[in-house]
C-alpha cells in the first residue's frame, strides 16, 4: 500500500488526530493512531485515506486529502513518535507513507523512516448506537458557542455533570451551558432543524474542545445528533463520537435571575482593563474585588495585606444611592473575555444574591457574588 501526501495537509490532519490520543494508558494501542485506506474504485473515486484516535470516550475519525494511492490497507502507527517526523515535514510538497503487515515506510526528500506499527485489528472502536437525528449548524458558530461556555464547566470531579457542558436542541435553537456552582455562562443560537427534533445531553469538555479545532479544520456545515448516550458530530471531513456524562443536569434556567432590578451598562473594553488591574492586588488568600457604583461612575478597590491595594475607576450608566458588591475577578474577566458585544450590561438585586451579565446576543453569565464578614 502506497500514499502520497501534501506535507502540510498530511500533518494538520494527523496533528489534529493526535490530541485525541491519551498520553499514558493501560492499552498501548491507544496510543496509536490507526491509519486505514479503503477501496472506494466501484463508485468511481479515488481509495480513501482515514486516520482514526480515540481514548475509548470520544471518537475522532478524519479523512486525509491524497495526492496519489495504491492499494489498500491499515496499520495502527505511534502518534506522538510520527506526529513529530511529519511537523519536521510539515513544508515538504510530497511525503510517502507505504505500509505492510506492521512495517510503515514514511520518505520525503532524502529522509526516510521505518517505523514499527501494531495490528488495526487490535483498534478499539466507538459503535454509534443511539444516535437518530440530526440538526445541522455551521462548524465555526458551535465552535464559537463552546468557546464562550467552556470556561464555565467545574474541575472537580467529584461533580460529574457539572464537569461537562449542557448541549440542548430544541424548536430551531441550540442551547449550551456550563456552571461550577459559582457561575453559569450560557449562549443560544439558531439551527435548521427542519424535522423538529428535541434532544439533549451532557458533552465531556475534552470532546467540545476537541470540536472546536475539528470544526475549524473540516470547515462547512456539521450535522449534530444527540442520543440516550452518545453524541455525534458530522463534518466533510470526518466525524467525532463521544460518550455523554450520566447523569441530570441541573435546571440552568432556575439559576438566571429573573428579578435584579439594578440595570447597568458599561463599556466591555474598559471593564475589562480595570477588572484585570483591580486583580493584580489580590492575593491567592484573597482573591476579591469590590465593585463600587455610583452616580453615573463604577469604582473597582482591591487589596491584600502582603500585596498592597488599588482603585480604579471608569464611567458607568447608574443611578442611585451608592452600591457595593464583591467578585472573583477571575469569574468577571472569564465572562467578559469571551463576550463579543461593546456593551455590557450588569444586572443586580442585592450584594448577596446572584449577578447576571449580559454579554453579547443570546450570551450572558451568572456570578455570585462574594460576601465579605
Amino acid at each position: 500500500m502506497n500514499l502520497s501526501f501534501d506535507g502540510n495537509e498530511l500533518y494538520k490532519g494527523f496533528n489534529l488526530v493526535a490530541s485525541i490520543v491519551p498520553s499514558s494508558t493501560i492499552k498501548h494501542v491507544l496510543q496509536g493512531i490507526k491509519f486505514e485506506v479503503v477501496d472506494v474504485a466501484e463508485t468511481g473515486l479515488k481509495p480513501v485515506s482515514t486516520i482514526t484516535a480515540t481514548d475509548l470516550e470520544v471518537l475522532v475519525k478524519y479523512t486525509l486529502p491524497v495526492k496519489e494511492s495504491s492499494g489498500v490497507g491499515s496499520i495502527v502507527l505511534p502518534a506522538v513518535r510520527v506526529n513529530n517526523i511529519f511537523r519536521e515535514w510539515a513544508g515538504n510538497e510530497e511525503v510517502l507513507v507505504s505500509f505492510e503487515g506492521s512495517s510503515c515506510i514514511l520518505k520525503s526528500g532524502k529522509g526516510y523512516f521505518k517505523i514499527v506499527g501494531e495490528d488495526a485489528g487490535q483498534f478499539p472502536t466507538i459503535t454509534i448506537t443511539d444516535v437518530k437525528s440530526f440538526i445541522e449548524i455551521d462548524g465555526g458558530i458551535i465552535g464559537d458557542m463552546i468557546g464562550k461556555v467552556v470556561h464555565a464547566a467545574s474541575t472537580v470531579r467529584a461533580r460529574s455533570t457539572l464537569c461537562g457542558i449542557f448541549v440542548k436542541v430544541e424548536k430551531d435553537e441550540i442551547i449550551m451551558a456550563a456552571a461550577d456552582g459559582n457561575r453559569l455562562s450560557m449562549v443560544k443560537r439558531k439551527v435548521e432543524n427542519p424535522d423538529g427534533v428535541t434532544m439533549s445531553g451532557i458533552a465531556t469538555v475534552k470532546c467540545l474542545t476537541f470540536l472546536q479545532r475539528f470544526s475549524s479544520e473540516s470547515k462547512g456545515t456539521l450535522r449534530v445528533g444527540i442520543g440516550e448516550s452518545q453524541i455525534l458530530f458530522l463534518g466533510e471531513r470526518g466525524e467525532v463520537v463521544s460518550q455523554l456524562i450520566d447523569g441530570q443536569y441541573p435546571k440552568y434556567e432556575d439559576v438566571i435571575p429573573k428579578d435584579n432590578d439594578k440595570k447597568i451598562e458599561v463599556k466591555r473594553d474598559e471593564l475589562l482593563t480595570v477588572v484585570r488591574m483591580a486583580s493584580f492586588m489580590t492575593s491567592e488568600g484573597y482573591h476579591v474585588v469590590r465593585f463600587v457604583f455610583k452616580d453615573g461612575k463604577l469604582m473597582l478597590l482591591s487589596k491584600a495585606a502582603e500585596v498592597g491595594e488599588a482603585e480604579l475607576e471608569i464611567d458607568a450608566s447608574y443611578k442611585g444611592p451608592d452600591f457595593e458588591i464583591c467578585f472573583n475577578p477571575e469569574y468577571v474577566l472569564d465572562a467578559l473575555k469571551v463576550s463579543d458585544s461593546d456593551t455590557i450590561v450588569i444586572e443586580l438585586k442585592d450584594n448577596c444574591n446572584a449577578a447576571l451579565f449580559r454579554t453579547g446576543h443570546e450570551q450572558l453569565s451568572v456570578i455570585m457574588p462574594i460576601e465579605l464578614k
